[in-house]
């Protein structure tokens, strides 16, 4: 599993969209507009983006379709407000 952790403003949704183009993910993001208007303002076309909503009101094939989640702690909170932490282990 990738992982992109770093400091605000360390470049990090641009790896994850370089990361998307290149594997062909779905970006999951809290704005998919911003998102929208970030790639284009990097030059990065043909990625797609979709809210955390949508990730789950949509029936996607995910024995198929890869998933890159921005922010994933958002993601929990958008999930379920009861989630109230997380931990993880980063990858060596």
């Amino acid at each position: 599993m990738h992982q992109i952790i770093d400091k605000r403003g360390s470049g990090k949704t641009l790896r994850l969209m370089l990361l998307a183009k290149e594997t062909g993910a779905i970006i999951v993001c809290a704005n998919p507009h911003a998102f929208e208007a970030k790639a284009k303002a990097y030059e990065i076309e043909g990625l797609t983006f979709i809210s955390y909503s949508d990730m789950y009101d949509i029936n996607y094939d995910y024995g198929k379709t890869k998933l890159l989640i921005d922010e994933v702690d958002e993601l929990l909170k958008a999930w379920d407000d009861n989630i109230i932490g997380f931990n993880m282990s980063i990858e060596e």
